[in-house]
């Protein structure tokens, strides 16, 4: 029973990514996981990337902690020895072919999580969804890229990977809700509804006010520069002009009639990073950006997967693990009462025995209903967008969730440190009170409560102290070392409830060199490596989303928490959690990492081209900047695609009758099937193709996304009033659980609007409390002018 999971059993016959690493995760903390094959093996084993000596790094990766029994479920005595397994399993984790809820029934101390592309009934139930399908579905392809090329899916299976955090978050959700009502339930999630919901604040913005939000939009705020040995990204925030050009010693430009106003420096921007550019060229790309973050400018170098391995600031955090003679990536997140427990590498196949295990032992059964983490209480000291989505998602499961802001240090999303821009509104209108009606504030704190608390006054902490007394959880993302200067680390708030959780989200960790590093979604791809891998050939690193990693943060940091919780409802015992987002996403490719630190070398980006499938590109559809993603993924669906262009002959042709060959020649392939896709509706086209066996799928707008089908089957969208913004549907998350479904109840909280309630309602005070502290610097209901 070692690790915070160590008196967990779980079956993973699934053989999906999703599936397979929501497994992992609990192996990694300390749960004995049996990964149920067939007698040929999972078919994750023959993916790639595949290491020296032909093994996949994918299926180690997944698999690395978990024992592997080979079985036939489909004879009599395999299906005998499933039976016995499951009785005395805690969570199986399903195939999309096995009727989770028959599962459910003949078990029901089992929680059967079930994770699929597109689930089982309803649109596109049967698609194919590898991830470049995935991310021209999600909204977020529309997003890389240049304008006017085609946009590009990004790198490694980033959405499925995501959406196995999802299943966990869901799988574990379900288990400290076993213990309320006495039986597990089923859980359910789809890959392409978890790869929209990373991409929901821009489908929020076209709700609001009909935006399509373009790839011209993306370099707004940040550019790239290539030093000595790699590219660095910046990102110039207006309030950090003046930082930059002094710590670039530029300070000359700040009289420069072309950047000397944001909106013209905006048109000048190539302009400007060509002056940077030549300043910077001859430095290596560490020390700028140390330069850089020591004025507090958001920089970070774009790594590629090898320099990952021997990163001084990975290397100082002990971050890298082995097992078996083999490297592991470190934990996604760091639990200080229960460290992560590897159990051993990968397994081979079918090296496991059937396991003995008893039925798990249940509380009498309770009633059935609400949420599955109700009567729990979040503080959330968060700003933008991965603090926020952790809260939400455990708001969503049932917390009731505290948001917490100062009058004079707000969340950033409600864009109250720039004038109001008008696209950032419902019917492009700020209104008297736009920092409550900023579509990127409103699409993150569904279901919370606002409490404004001045922090920097005794009163203000005192009043968070109290707070502290009567909540479970404690989530940050603030810079490392805030909390304690503040009085208010977890050693501290251990001292008002003994019992307290408190999750930090770093980007790069609480200690190391780059502990102290300010870091966006953009500035931690480029520090994951996978920009490194993102890009058009012989071009500069992209990033994605453009903030792909904030929501990823989220998730990780939510998956961590109910890690917390579950040890704690089993121990009494809380806890200080360390989510170091860039190490949690990493995991996202880590079978990449793994590759490039055997061979030393990086794939080289090449757009949307692969190793493993050709063609597998972007293609202009009918319209403006409109294109379909096609992936041929073996020779049966290239055969395929000929005959949907009315071309079978095309797959007898020598410069495409292989795979090899279709590589060499993918150039010319390429605009083969441009000049037929530039003449079809994307959506009709990729339904067409998807029906005749072949991957593909519109690459969709926040427009497309706002009226998706098969979202709107899922029950994506939840109509909310809020009354500064009014009523509009809001974008949801993908996890279901039969039992105790989550729920988004209320809009976002007008700013300092549960003031009275927090105080009245939740710590009791008494009047002449309640009047002192509202009447103090320590509270307000509307943000100080310029915070």
């Amino acid at each position: 029973m070692s690790g915070a999971l160590g008196h967990l059993r779980i079956i993973d016959f699934s053989d999906s990514l999703a599936g397979q690493y929501c497994a992992r995760l609990f192996a990694d903390h300390g749960a004995s996981v049996m990964l149920v094959e067939p007698s040929a093996g999972s078919p994750v084993r023959r993916m790639a990337p595949f290491s020296s000596s032909g093994e996949s790094l994918l299926f180690f990766h997944l698999n690395t902690g978990k024992q592997s029994l080979a079985l036939d479920r489909d004879s009599e005595e395999g299906a005998a020895t499933l039976r016995t397994m499951l009785a005395g399993a805690d969570v199986a984790i399903l195939p999309p072919d096995v009727d989770p809820d028959a599962i459910s029934e003949d078990n029901p101390h089992c929680v059967v999580v079930q994770p699929s592309l597109f689930g089982s009934e309803g649109p596109r139930a049967g698609w194919q969804g590898p991830e470049i399908v995935l991310q021209a579905l999600s909204g977020m392809m529309h997003n890389n890229g240049a304008g006017g090329r085609e946009p590009l899916f990004g790198t490694g299976n980033r959405a499925a990977l995501a959406s196995g955090v999802g299943a966990y978050i869901g799988a574990l959700a379900a288990l400290y809700a076993r213990e309320n009502i006495g039986r597990g339930q089923v859980v359910r999630i789809d890959a392409a509804e978890t790869a929209a919901s990373m991409c929901f604040p821009y489908v929020m913005q076209h709700i609001y006010n009909g935006t399509v939000r373009q790839r011209t939009e993306q370099a707004v705020q940040a550019g790239q520069v290539l030093c000595r040995d790699g590219w660095v990204c910046i990102w110039v925030y207006n309030f950090r002009w003046h930082a930059l050009l002094k710590a670039l010693d530029l300070l000359e430009l700040e009289f420069d009639a072309r950047f000397a106003d944001p909106a013209i420096r905006r048109e000048n921007w190539e302009a400007l990073f060509a002056i940077i550019q030549a300043k910077v060229s001859q430095m290596p790309a560490e020390d700028l950006v140390e330069i850089l973050q020591q004025a507090q400018v958001i920089a970070a170098k774009a790594y590629r997967p090898s320099e990952l391995i021997g990163n001084r600031h990975l290397a100082a955090r002990d971050y890298w693990d082995e097992v078996n003679g083999k490297r592991v990536l470190g934990p996604a997140f760091r639990l200080g009462a229960a460290p992560r427990q590897l159990q051993g590498g990968a397994p081979a196949l079918g090296e496991g025995a059937v396991p003995s295990w008893p039925a798990p032992s249940l509380p009498d059964a309770g009633s059935v209903g609400g949420r599955p983490i109700e009567g729990l209480r979040v503080i959330e000291l968060t700003t933008a967008w991965a603090g926020p989505m952790s809260g939400r998602v455990l708001a969503y499961l049932g917390a009731e969730s505290i948001h917490v802001e100062a009058p004079n240090r707000v969340n950033s999303w409600r864009l109250n440190k720039d004038k109001p821009n008008p696209i950032n509104f419902p019917d492009f209108k700020p209104g008297d009170r736009w920092y409550d009606r900023s579509f990127l504030f409103n699409s993150q704190n569904v279901n919370k409560l606002s409490c404004i608390l001045n922090l920097k006054t005794e009163e203000g902490r005192a009043t968070l102290r109290r707070l502290v007394a009567v909540a479970d959880v404690v989530v940050c993302n603030f810079r490392p070392g805030t909390l304690k200067k503040l009085g208010l680390d977890y050693q501290s708030l251990t001292s008002i409830k003994p019992d307290i959780i408190v999750a930090e989200l770093p980007a790069f960790g609480t200690f190391g060199p780059m502990s102290g590093y300010a870091a966006l979604g953009p500035t931690m791809e480029m520090a994951t490596g996978m920009s490194a891998m993102i890009g058009y050939p012989g071009g500069q690193p992209e990033v994605t989303g453009p903030s792909y990693l904030d929501p990823i943060g989220g998730f990780n940091a939510a998956a961590a928490i109910l890690t917390a919780l579950v040890y704690r409802q089993r121990t009494g015992q809380g806890q200080y959690v360390e989510v170091p987002q860039v190490e949690a996403a990493m995991q996202l490719i880590g079978a990449e990492i793994l590759k490039a630190g055997e061979t030393d070398a990086d794939p080289e980006p090449n757009g949307n081209r692969v190793e493993f499938a050709s063609p597998h590109d972007a293609f202009p559809a009918r319209g403006e900047d409109q294109w379909i993603a096609i992936a041929a993924l073996d020779e049966q669906q290239w055969r395929r695609l000929c005959e949907a262009m009315g071309t079978p002959e095309l797959a007898e042709d020598p410069r495409f009758s292989s795979l090899g060959r279709r590589r060499d020649n993918e150039g010319e392939l390429t605009r083969i099937i441009a000049s037929w896709t530039a003449r079809h509706d994307k959506h009709e086209l990729a339904s067409r193709l998807q029906a005749q066996g072949v991957a593909a799928a519109p690459v969709q707008t926040p427009k497309d996304l706002a009226e998706d089908p098969y979202l709107a089957h899922r029950g994506f969208f939840t109509e909310l009033d809020h009354p500064d913004a009014g009523r509009h549907r809001h974008p949801g998350l993908p996890i279901h659980l039969s039992l105790t479904p989550g729920a988004q109840l209320r809009s976002a909280p007008p700013f300092g609007r549960h003031n009275r309630h927090v105080l009245e309602t939740i710590l009791k005070l008494s009047p002449d409390e309640i009047v002192a502290i509202e009447a103090s610097d320590a509270m307000a209901t509307e943000p100080l002018e310029g915070a």
